[in-house]
């Protein structure tokens, strides 16, 4: 089985902890309305929607403004950005880093050294207490979301609702992935901390929710 290797890496900065959650997103990861990146705090999360003209919708929380804010990209500067940050429009503050790896780490320390001046060590030390949490293997998380989109597509994953109304999204957490339907609330925790386990995945049948 080959994987498409288009992917990106994405990363937010936490309005409730100000920690910095980074994850890998394929292209299998955002078949339909299905990748969510939340914080290890449980606090905030980010959400990328695929849209049918090529684009893309991120809802972006931020460290400043009460709400999140939204914003669309093409799928060309979503996947083939080297680096692409966004700023809050009010205050100035990076809040999303997109790109390969080591860019968005580097500009996670620009960002960091930027808010310092900002703010002072003293009260940024106190709003990024937690260290950056990132899933352990992006290939674990490319396997995980492919088989989440085939079974999707094909009708075989099941919840509370009535066939063909469910709606899923699949939350990235650092060791595993919870998958869930929107409506009926209905979860499925999968583990990602080995690709064995990963690679179990792709002799499933179907995905039942509870």
């Amino acid at each position: 089985m080959i994987l498409d290797q288009k992917r990106t890496a994405l990363a937010y900065r936490c309005p409730a902890c100000g920690s910095v959650p980074t994850s890998i997103v394929g292209a299998f990861s955002l078949s339909g309305d299905l990748f969510k990146l939340k914080c290890p705090c449980g606090e905030s999360h980010l959400k990328v929607e695929k849209l049918q003209d090529s684009k893309m919708r991120l809802t972006v929380p931020c460290l400043v403004c009460p709400k999140p804010h939204t914003y669309i990209i093409s799928n060309e500067v979503f996947f083939g950005s080297d680096i692409f940050v966004i700023p809050c429009n009010l205050c100035g503050i990076d809040i999303c880093f997109i790109g390969n790896e080591a860019s968005v780490s580097d500009a996670i320390d620009k960002s960091n050294e930027e808010l310092k001046k900002i703010i002072g060590n003293e009260a940024f030390e106190s709003i990024t207490k937690n260290e950056l949490e990132t899933l352990s293997d992006p290939q674990i998380l490319e396997i995980i979301t492919y088989v989440i989109s085939e079974l999707n597509d094909e009708g075989r994953i099941y919840c509370n609702c009535s066939e063909g109304e469910g709606e899923y999204e699949c939350s990235v957490y650092d060791t595993h992935v919870v998958l869930e339907c929107k409506n009926c609330h209905a979860s499925a925790k999968i583990e990602a901390d080995s690709t064995m386990k990963a690679h179990e995945l792709l002799n499933l049948d179907s995905i039942t929710l509870k």
